[in-house]
């Protein structure tokens, strides 16, 4: 599974994502969805991560508590 794979099934907003997986990810780094969803780490009504651009991998490359879980 790659770790986009990985991030479209958390259902985490950008801050969780960053928070939890101690990631630096910025609001040009990623896709969201189109709609508000509930992000299933704080609960709150927020857009949901899609998937990390192409050309910002790099920030989740070494990320083994990603690799990990």
């Amino acid at each position: 599974m790659t770790k986009n794979e990985k991030i479209h099934e958390l259902e985490y907003c950008r801050k969780c994502l960053n928070q939890v997986y101690h990631l630096n990810l910025k609001r040009n780094d990623v896709m969201v969805y189109e709609y508000l969803g509930t992000c299933k780490h704080c609960n709150k009504t927020s857009k949901i991560v899609h998937r990390v651009k192409r050309n910002k991998l790099w920030k989740i490359m070494f990320s083994r508590k990603l690799k990990g879980d």
